[in-house]
């Protein structure tokens, strides 16, 4: 029984250090992506949209003009990012789990 509070305690630690984590940064949706898909378009605003996934997953099922850095991989990848390290950066994924 020690054993399953000890476990139950590290793992209330760890999912409330993610959810904390987690404040940092704002959560767009998809209407909202779509919008700042077609002002990029237009010259209205300038980002980065970052598809996180593996090359595979990229390749058969990403948004249109979004680049891939798979998150394993940004050491090696960082430079597609572009120069401009103040520039607003967009990632996505397959969602939040």
């Amino acid at each position: 029984m020690k054993k399953i509070i000890v476990f139950m305690i590290i793992l209330t630690g760890l999912l409330s250090t993610t959810v904390s984590a987690m404040e940092r940064f704002d959560v767009v949706t998809t209407v909202q992506i779509k919008q700042m898909l077609d002002d990029r378009a237009a010259g209205k605003i300038e980002f980065v949209l970052v598809n996180t996934l593996d090359e595979i997953i990229f390749r058969h099922s990403s948004i249109p003009g979004s680049i891939n850095v798979p998150w394993y991989k940004i050491d090696k990848k960082v430079h597609k990012l572009g120069p401009d390290k103040n520039q607003q950066i967009i990632t996505y994924c397959m969602g939040h789990r």
